[in-house]
């Protein structure tokens, strides 16, 4: 007997509830059926078929039983050409595709299933991919228009504040003016006044 270990992909954990539902070896394993191994808990239909599928080769490598019984029985009933060997050679040549079919099938179906499975889990995946994609993309598009609307505000405030700077200075520049043409016109008429003095002491 093979330690179900031994099958590809199964774990610590996976070989416990294998071996909780009377599954302790491969070979156990590959002559369960799918419904045997979905009824155990953790195992849903797309695992159940991988295991199958990783469990063949130990299927095949048991003594299967009927088919060398019925081998055996040909190579006994071949001297005997009298009694008619050649409807014992048909008879075990359509007993063996009825033997072999099962499995065959079974294979199929299980691959199939897997196939679905996968398919299935595969389209699941790229559609929650889409819709995340898709709300980090408007995410990101509302956050460009915030940047740009705070972008616009901040240059409609600079703009106000840049206007008021300037009529500030321009106010200052305009009071700095009146103060200088004030003190030139104190100036004038101080010299007007004195020369007027002068004239007024030259002429007495």
């Amino acid at each position: 007997m093979t330690a179900n270990t031994e099958l590809t992909g199964v774990g610590p954990a996976l070989a416990k509830s294998l071996t909780k539902g009377g599954l302790t070896s491969a070979e156990a394993v590959a002559s369960a059926t799918l419904e045997d191994l979905i009824r155990i808990p953790g195992i849903g239909a797309a695992r159940a078929a991988g295991l199958m599928k990783a469990a063949e080769g130990f299927r095949e490598s048991a003594p299967p039983a009927r088919p060398k019984a019925a081998k055996s029985t040909v190579k006994r009933s071949t001297p005997a050409r009298e009694k008619g060997p050649t409807p014992a050679k048909t008879s075990v040549k359509n007993a063996e595709p009825a033997v072999q079919d099962p499995g065959n099938e079974k294979t199929l179906s299980l691959a199939l299933a897997a196939a679905e499975a996968a398919r299935e889990a595969a389209e699941l995946k790229a559609s929650k991919a889409k819709a995340k994609a898709k709300k980090a993309s408007r995410k990101a598009q509302n956050l460009m228009e915030e940047v740009a609307l705070a972008k616009e505000k901040a240059k409609a405030k600079a703009k106000k504040v840049k206007a008021k700077a300037r009529r500030a200075i321009e106010k200052e520049k305009a009071k700095a003016q009146a103060i200088l043409e004030a003190r030139d016109k104190e100036a004038q008429d101080k010299v007007a006044k004195r020369s007027k003095a002068k004239k007024k002491k030259k002429k007495g």
